[in-house]
């Protein structure tokens, strides 16, 4: 064990490291900061991803088709019935279908 910390003390990366730490908590202490000051890198992206959403659902809507009285319920156009609907009645005339 104290083998393997002699050799990772020995280590240039190590060093590298460790030099590196000690000019950045200069610079801190300079500064009157400390490294619990720095901001957390990623931590907008931990939260959306914890809690699943990145933006708000959209809102539910819901078609009747005057002519054959179908019903169908969407939060989005990529709806394969209200696709075909447009297609065939115009995107104007089925938007007014929306109750």
């Amino acid at each position: 064990m104290k083998q393997e910390l002699d050799q990772l003390k020995k280590s240039k990366v190590v060093q590298k490291e460790l030099a590196f730490l000690e000019d950045l908590e200069a610079l801190l202490k300079k500064h009157g900061k400390t490294l619990n000051d720095l901001p957390k890198a990623g931590r907008a992206t931990k939260v959306k991803a914890a809690t699943g959403r990145t933006r708000k659902k959209r809102k539910l809507k819901t078609y009747i088709n005057p002519h054959t009285g179908e019903k169908i319920q969407t939060r989005g156009g990529n709806h394969k019935i209200l696709k075909a609907w447009k297609a065939e009645h115009g995107s104007e005339e089925v938007e007014s279908w929306v109750r």
